[in-house]
């Protein structure tokens, strides 16, 4: 049986995302066959890109899509506990598909206050967010949270995840200040437009003086040096991505003088047991508050599933504020 999928496919001039007809895959062991109702876009996908060429012989066609949510269709004889018509949500490969193989401790139930492509926006953002800023930068009631690219995916759960776990302040980043009323709702406490000078002052001005504890920033390069001079006295500033730059200017004395702690952190470089550990970490503190509302995704904007190329063009145009979601249409989906 064929299904269509989406393929990022080396070229002479780098990656192109391509849809193929491919024969339709089969559980097996602990796995099981997700219906794909909607998949989560990444703004990683576009930075594959570039160095996706075929000049290198070890690049191969991958399949592309790393979280998606949908409904169980078959089970593999060792996925226990779950049952084909189940809604569920998981961060794994493959997700641009009619249908996905998901290994089951990548999944997540989803609660009923949870459309399919709201649900979409969860497992790869509030994963990564709550690994942050929960297992990482160790948030305490009472901490002042500064947020950059407050507009993007893991920025808007940032947000959300920083109030919920009782930040004294929330203030978001844009260089776009047309963001700053929906980041607001979003629940961010301040908004600094990153344009304009005087970040770091402002981010004081902000806290009463105090600076921020904690920094989740998705910038990098050339605002790492404002992070550092925003920082409190043993701050945290935990590098979620780099989109602004791989490559940073340190002042050690102030390192020092501040006594920060710097963290870094990527789903690249971790054990399947180490992602595991994530993901139940992130259910045991936030699933009950996706299904009471205390905890909601911030969905942009949904693009039919064989609209991935002009998802990519929106997300490069740098208007949204929150997830940008593909959905495929089934006939009497709920």
């Amino acid at each position: 049986m064929k299904m269509t999928a989406v393929y990022l496919v080396p070229t002479r001039n780098g990656g192109i995302y391509e849809y193929q007809q491919v024969g339709r895959p089969k559980p097996s062991g602990s796995q099981v066959l997700v219906q794909v109702h909607a998949s989560g876009t990444n703004r990683g996908e576009l930075l594959m890109v570039g160095g996706f060429h075929s000049s290198n012989p070890r690049l191969k066609a991958i399949a592309s899509g790393i979280e998606f949510a949908g409904k169980i269709i078959e089970v593999g004889d060792d996925a226990t506990g779950w049952h084909i018509g189940e809604r569920v949500m998981a961060r794994s490969g493959g997700g641009y598909a009619e249908y996905a193989l998901a290994s089951s401790a990548s999944l997540l139930r989803i609660p009923n206050a949870l459309s399919y492509a709201e649900a979409a926006c969860v497992p790869n953002i509030f994963i990564t967010s709550h690994d942050a800023l929960v297992t990482n930068a160790q948030i305490t009631s009472g901490d002042h949270v500064v947020i950059t690219a407050a507009s993007s995916g893991i920025g808007t759960a940032c947000i959300q995840l920083a109030k919920f776990f009782g930040a004294a302040t929330v203030t978001a980043t844009s260089r776009d200040p047309a963001k700053a009323v929906r980041l607001l709702s979003a629940g961010a406490d301040v908004v600094i437009n990153t344009s304009e000078p005087g970040y770091p002052d402002k981010v004081r001005t902000a806290t009463a003086g105090h600076g921020a504890d904690i920094i989740i920033d998705s910038v990098g390069g050339p605002m790492f040096t404002d992070n550092l001079d925003a920082l409190a006295i043993q701050g945290a500033l935990v590098s979620v991505g780099r989109n602004g730059g791989q490559i940073s200017n340190i002042n050690l004395d102030e390192l020092a003088n501040k006594r920060a702690r710097l963290i870094g952190t990527t789903f690249r470089t971790r054990t399947p047991q180490e992602t595991w550990r994530c993901f139940e970490v992130f259910a045991e503190d936030c699933m009950e508050a996706f299904a009471n509302g205390a905890l909601k995704p911030v969905l942009d904007r949904t693009f039919p599933f064989t609209d991935l190329h002009q998802a990519h063009a929106y997300m490069l145009s740098d208007a949204q504020v929150g997830k940008i979601v593909l959905v495929n249409e089934w006939p009497n989906s709920d």
